[in-house]
């Protein structure tokens, strides 16, 4: 017989044999009769027997134990109805330790730290199932819809010599004998490929830097979506297709993924397109109003990133927009200037919080080292990324997305570790 798992008990007919395997997060034994709630990743289903011998084998069971059962569909007794299995045969497959570390029942709240510690356990619970589901559709619907617009997937080195957003970020490490790198981007080498000819290209992959941020929406590795195109105008050309994909993806979760968007409560809404563009100096001039006074120059910093999501909110009932027209002296030197003083950047703002940064390269090869030098690089240390562009590359565009990022703001989660299977930062390298 072949196993089912607990959402199709729902869907048999009453009266059918079934097989199941999965978790025992309940265990209730009542004289004459015993329940069982089986979990297994789909959700979970009640098991319940009357027969003597099972429930003399059920008193070995412990709480998280791995079970397999058959048994025959019927229709529940319980008020909230549906179907569960009255059972016929009981194994347990691998008996848990009863002093369970963390509370699964829920009851006793713990805390983001000590439910990191036990994840395993943590990502049992069906709250957490959902979330990764849902993490794992979007990463299938950001390459469905870039699949369907001929784009190429590509997958980058992630020991290099040098670091393409500057020094202060990198993860140093000994390469036989040689002083290598963590890729702190995948930038570089998605604009050598378009000069290959490749032409539109992307890469969802690992990412590090060596940030020592203890913030809520950071993180020492994290999955970077890479994004670069050739043959565009200029940046609003990314900025569409950010908008595109956007919808695209949101559009795909409301509707193929409602069952995990109930369990978290969600309801995902649609901003209209166009996003609003909100160049740097309008939104220095918003939080100015607010009391928040920054300097032409200056980041803009969490705190007053949220409170400007809130102002754009309020003003275009949208809580996706740009920001563009970024002055070129806080941006990355492979960022073509607009001017003498701006640059043709922009970043993707969704709920308060800063998703992807992109805009318009330099692809002419003198700009491009007078600019590598500005910014206080060593040439040499650029020598193949620079040999690219003497040789032809046309004018071309990108971003690059945080997944993790993409995936808390989205299931407006609490913190960004939520996101994540086993989350990176200054004090966790374990489990």
């Amino acid at each position: 017989m072949e196993r089912i798992y607990s959402s199709e008990v729902q869907k048999a007919k009453v009266g059918s044999s079934v097989e199941l395997a999965g978790w025992a997060s309940a265990i209730k034994l009542l004289g004459k009769i015993a329940f069982v709630r089986l979990r297994d990743r789909e959700g979970d289903v009640q098991l319940v027997t009357s027969d003597k011998k099972l429930i003399t084998s059920l008193r070995d069971l412990t709480h998280e134990s791995v079970i397999q059962v058959k048994g025959k569909v019927r229709k529940s007794k319980l008020k909230v109805g549906g179907n569960e299995i009255e059972l016929q045969k009981f194994e347990i497959l691998s008996k848990a330790d009863p002093n369970l570390p963390i509370d699964m029942s829920g009851k006793i709240p713990t805390d983001l730290s000590k439910r990191l510690n036990w994840r395993v356990l943590d990502l049992r619970d069906t709250k957490r199932t959902a979330i990764f589901k849902l993490r794992s559709a979007i990463n299938y619907y950001i390459r469905e819809y870039l699949q369907q617009n001929n784009f190429i997937e590509m997958q980058t080195p992630k020991l290099v010599g040098s670091g393409a957003e500057g020094g202060a970020t990198l993860f140093s490490l000994d390469y036989y004998g040689k002083k290598a790198y963590l890729s702190q981007s995948q930038q570089l080498y998605k604009q050598m490929l378009l000069a290959a000819g490749l032409d539109k290209v992307y890469e969802i992959g690992p990412t590090f830097r060596a940030e020592n941020s203890h913030t809520a929406r950071h993180l020492a590795e994290f999955t970077h979506f890479d994004f670069e195109m050739a043959f565009i105008k200029d940046e609003n050309d990314i900025m569409k297709l950010i908008e595109d994909l956007f919808i695209y993806t949101t559009t795909k979760l409301n509707t193929h993924n409602k069952k995990e968007l109930q369990i978290l409560k969600l309801n995902i809404e649609l901003p209209k397109v166009p996003f609003p563009r909100v160049t740097y100096a309008d939104a220095l001039k918003m939080l100015a109003k607010e009391g928040i006074k920054l300097k032409v120059g200056e980041d803009i910093g969490t705190e007053d990133e949220k409170k400007l999501g809130e102002l754009v909110e309020k003003k275009y009932k949208t809580k996706a927009y740009f920001i563009t027209k970024f002055p070129y002296v806080i941006k990355p030197f492979y960022i073509m200037k607009d001017g003498k003083t701006f640059s043709r950047a922009f970043d993707f703002e969704y709920n308060g919080e800063e998703l992807a940064s992109g805009g318009q390269r330099e692809h002419n090869y003198e700009k491009l080292t007078s600019q590598i030098k500005g910014k206080g690089l060593k040439l040499n240390d650029f020598e193949d990324y620079l040999n690219t562009f003497k040789f032809g590359i046309p004018a071309h565009g990108g971003f690059g997305l945080g997944i993790d990022r993409l995936v808390k703001n989205l299931l407006n989660l609490d913190n960004i570790r939520e996101a994540v299977l086993f989350p990176r930062d200054p004090e966790r390298l374990s489990p």
